[in-house]
């Protein structure tokens, strides 16, 4: 029966809830307003499509490639005397929605990444600045604002996608309700008659669809984890024993691999930087200095560089 509720609150939640969790980056969601926080300035932020939209408004992610006008209502009249600029580049950092400012800082050429930037200007009020996207893809805003007096700077860097399904990560969330409900099944002894017995049918049955969940795939690569200290705890590092294969399951083998992450909910990354101390061959590489602090959605980020370029996969995880 408590395996049974924990299915209606993850249902009730991701039904209710899943508008708030869309928001990331430097823009979060307070009392349904959209807030962008330039260091301690803070302001409106929203973005409209009329030519598709019309008056919808959303914080970052848009769902069509077409003009696009975004709008900052200062909170803080130190806003309306500062030199503001915005600049929009293709997301080059492979962090996807974990793209922070020191990962944008350490772009070679960041004009070359640039699909739109407005140069620095006074506004009294309101920010607002107009781009048409000719395609869709991950994109990276930058909004800087300038002390006149000091030169002081501040920076806000929020990642978005143009082209955003709302789909997100449903399908990994109804594959979790449906193993919450195989096993409420199972313990109300309902499946049993299907397994008779046979409990170590019922495990596998769950084990693989726990690893269904915990395998991600991108770009023609599969990564999937072991943990071999057991299920990952909070507030526990742990090491993990990653498994790469390519699209037709081969392994993938002296690859450069790189782990990032964090909750997009909560807006922060891993509290350690885990990284990949051996290659233990057969495509399994080992990772250590994983740690999580708190329960919840988190995202793993998985960057495998081979000769035939560069791929992140992200790996969805629920604790």
């Amino acid at each position: 029966m408590i395996v049974h509720r924990i299915s209606i609150i993850f249902l009730l939640f991701f039904v209710f809830g899943h508008n708030v969790a869309l928001a990331h980056g430097g823009v979060v969601e307070e009392d349904d307003l959209c807030v962008i926080k330039v260091n301690y300035l803070r302001a409106h932020f929203k973005v409209y499509q009329p030519a598709t939209r019309g008056l919808e408004q959303f914080c970052e992610d848009l769902p069509t490639a077409t003009q696009s006008i975004f709008v900052m209502e200062y909170q803080h009249d130190s806003l309306s005397q500062m030199e503001v600029d915005f600049r929009i580049i293709r997301d080059v950092t492979g962090k996807g929605r974990f793209a922070r400012l020191e990962d944008v800082e350490q772009i070679a050429d960041i004009e070359g990444a640039t699909v739109f930037y407005q140069a620095p200007v006074v506004e009294p009020d309101v920010y607002l600045v107009s781009h048409e996207f000719v395609e869709e893809g991950d994109f990276v805003g930058i909004v800087s604002a300038r002390q006149m007096q000091s030169g002081k700077l501040y920076t806000a860097v929020f990642p978005f996608e143009v082209g955003f399904t709302g789909l997100g990560y449903w399908p990994f969330f109804i594959a979790l309700l449906v193993i919450l409900q195989i096993q409420y099944l199972y313990m109300s002894g309902r499946l049993r008659k299907w397994f008779g017995r046979n409990t170590g049918a019922a495990s596998l049955l769950l084990v693989a669809l726990f690893f269904a969940m915990s395998d991600a795939k991108a770009s023609g690569l599969r990564v999937s984890f072991t943990a071999p200290e057991g299920q990952p705890r909070i507030n526990q590092m742990h090491s993990w024993i990653l498994h790469i294969v390519d699209e037709s399951g081969r392994a993938v083998e002296g690859a450069i691999v790189e782990v990032d992450g964090g909750m997009p909910k909560h807006d922060h990354g891993l509290p350690t930087k885990p990284r990949v101390t051996e290659e233990l061959g057969g495509g399994d590489y080992k990772l250590e200095g994983l740690r999580f602090h708190m329960s919840g959605y988190w995202e793993i980020l998985v960057r495998v560089t081979t000769d035939a370029g560069t791929t992140v996969v992200t790996m969805p995880l629920q604790l």
